[in-house]
């Protein structure tokens, strides 16, 4: 389970890498990713 709190852009990298460390062939769902900081939302 990944702690999302405080969440930059750089965490979402973190959390994408763990995704694809835990989870290597398989994508990660939309809905999971919509969760995610993207860098247009971090000023």
């Amino acid at each position: 389970l990944v702690e999302a709190t405080n969440t930059n852009s750089s965490s979402a990298l973190t959390i994408k890498a763990y995704w694809n460390d835990v989870f290597p062939s398989t994508p990660m769902p939309n809905a999971i990713q919509a969760l995610l900081p993207s860098s247009s939302k971090i000023r």
